[in-house]
This record gives C-alpha cells, sequence and structure tokens, in this order.
C-alpha cells in the first residue's frame, strides 16, 4: 500500500525543511495536515505541492 502522509519529522527530512518550520506552516494554514492523538500527519500530495516550483514559501513569495 501506498503512504498517504508522514509525520513532521520525516516530511522535514524528505523536503530539507525544518520541523518548526512545518508545524508553523500547519498551524498558520499554509499547509494542511492532519492531526492523529497528538501526531501531525501531512498528506504526501501537500509536500509535492510544497516543492513544486513556483510554489508560494513560507513568507508568502513565489519560490525562483
Amino acid at each position: 500500500m501506498t503512504q498517504l502522509a508522514v509525520g513532521l519529522r520525516e516530511a522535514g527530512d524528505s523536503t530539507g525543511i525544518s520541523q518548526h518550520t512545518l508545524r508553523r506552516m500547519v498551524k498558520s494554514g499554509r499547509l494542511q495536515a492532519v492531526r492523529v492523538g497528538r501526531r501531525i500527519l501531512i498528506p504526501i500530495s501537500e509536500l509535492e505541492k510544497l516543492m513544486k516550483p513556483g510554489a508560494v514559501s513560507q513568507t508568502g513569495r513565489k519560490n525562483t
């Protein structure tokens, strides 16, 4: 079965974005996530959108 979501640690490892930054992005609504108990899971599709060229960065500026 294909993995649908990852935790903050794995998301950070795969994107190079710190867990703290990912947590802030989730809290501000810039990154969609699901909370399961105390865990925050980020859908793989959200990470793919985040890393896509031209995606909006955490600061709200376009990545170039």
